[in-house]
């Protein structure tokens, strides 16, 4: 077993093998973490939450549900979500995206460049654009189709286990957006528990 703290608004990459579990908690409670994976061995398969949500037909992704790759292969299974509340809509939050909103992008710290510079350091080339999942963000739909976000309904503790279909490399940042409702007005770090097979009813 292998064990990694993320620190609030940095991010971190690893090697998973086929049949392992990441595990992604949420130390303190109301933190948002964007997922990201790349095939090792061919980059230009990665994960996709626009396939994901074309596969399952639903923006609600949650215990027992297949993430898969742009080539709509899987990757990741979810076998344990303690939330049940993630976001697949939203990109990653980049230094544009903090100067679009709250005029403070210059060198702000963000998912975008967390994740895209921790997997250079393992070999992926550069991504131009990064759709994670968002574990624990709390988006929702209204009637009249806009898009809400609210404090995450994670409580200190909650986790997510996912188990890898195939070889990957994930990267995962604790969200950097203090300027709102998306991590509840404070960032703060998440754990990663990487190891063996896991019971799926645990």
């Amino acid at each position: 077993m292998k064990e990694y703290i993320i620190e609030k608004q940095t991010g971190g990459a690893f090697e998973v093998q086929k049949g392992e579990t990441i595990s992604v908690i949420d130390i303190e409670g109301k933190q948002v973490a964007d997922f990201f994976a790349v095939n090792p061995y061919d980059y230009n398969e990665f994960f996709s939450a626009g396939v994901t949500v074309d596969c399952k037909e639903s923006l609600h992704i949650t215990k027992d549900d297949t993430l898969y790759t742009n080539l709509y292969r899987p990757m990741f299974t979810i076998m344990q979500d303690d939330v049940g509340v993630h976001d697949m809509m939203i990109p990653c939050c980049r230094s544009e995206m903090y100067e679009y909103f709250y005029n403070n992008g210059k060198g702000h710290s963000n998912c975008f460049d967390n994740i895209n510079q921790n997997l250079q350091e393992l070999g992926v080339p550069y991504f131009n654009t990064l759709q994670p999942m968002n574990l624990f963000m709390n988006t929702s739909v209204t009637s009249e189709k806009k898009i809400v976000i609210e404090p995450p309904l994670s409580k200190p503790g909650d986790r997510i286990i996912l188990k890898a279909e195939m070889d990957a490399i994930v990267c995962i940042s604790a969200c950097s957006v203090r300027e709102g409702s998306c991590n509840n007005w404070e960032c703060k770090p998440v754990k990663v528990i990487i190891e063996g097979s896991i019971n799926r009813d645990t």
